[in-house]
């Protein structure tokens, strides 16, 4: 995948406008449906899920406010951006938002959180391993970590070539990681999680996993 730094990829993260999603929905048919899928898959992913949620990657919060819908208030967004935190916090105040870079260790305590959720983040972050060791440790014993990925299959990338080289500039080379089963198992499972659910939508494109913590593995 890209070769690029983590200060390159910090700066391009924060350089993204804080209103990216929410106007894309509002003025772009091909993200108003590609969004609209990740949003129809809540209920079935969030089903039997506690209502503490860390949701990394928030950014504006479009994604934490559909997710607080479902499973109520008590759910925090953490994104390195802090002008989208800002953004989020103004346009949802009953809602948590903190700026922070998982890939150092989060300042928040052990055992805490019913379910992580994180949609379109793990394959811009190139030192996985340890934000799934983080993500282990604020889960509860028994709960869930919920992550939604491109798969990479050809379709997936012709359409995301068209798009880098039009409306969806922004995001040109920041995907750092091309996951297959055998790699989400060395992130993840060897973790300390198990696959409970795996769901592929938009013509295979785009692949929802739901994973449990292994209760007594910190």
């Amino acid at each position: 995948m890209n070769e690029i730094s983590k200060e390159q990829l910090n700066e391009h993260h924060r350089s993204v406008p804080p209103n990216y999603y929410d106007q894309g929905i509002k003025k772009n048919i091909f993200q108003r449906i590609w969004h609209k899928g990740r949003t129809n898959i809540l209920p079935e992913v969030l089903t039997g899920v506690g209502s503490r949620v860390l949701d990394i990657g928030c950014h504006g919060g479009y994604f934490t406010n559909e997710i607080a819908k479902r499973i109520g208030d008590d759910i925090l967004g953490l994104d390195i951006s802090e002008n989208a935190i800002e953004y989020a916090r103004n346009k949802y105040p009953k809602l948590k938002f903190e700026a922070a870079d998982v890939e150092n260790k989060i300042d928040l305590e052990n055992n805490y959180f019913d379910a992580v959720t994180a949609f379109d983040v793990v394959e811009h972050i190139p030192n996985l391993d340890f934000v799934a060791k983080e993500i282990n440790r604020v889960l509860k014993p028994g709960g869930v970590f919920i992550v939604g990925i491109p798969r990479e299959n050809i379709l997936f990338k012709v359409v995301w070539y068209v798009w880098t080289k039009s409306k969806g500039k922004v995001w040109h080379d920041v995907h750092v990681h091309e996951f297959s089963e055998e790699k989400l198992k060395k992130f993840f499972e060897e973790n300390g999680f198990k696959k409970m659910f795996d769901k592929k939508i938009h013509l295979g494109m785009y692949w929802v996993i739901k994973y449990q913590k292994i209760s007594g593995h910190e």
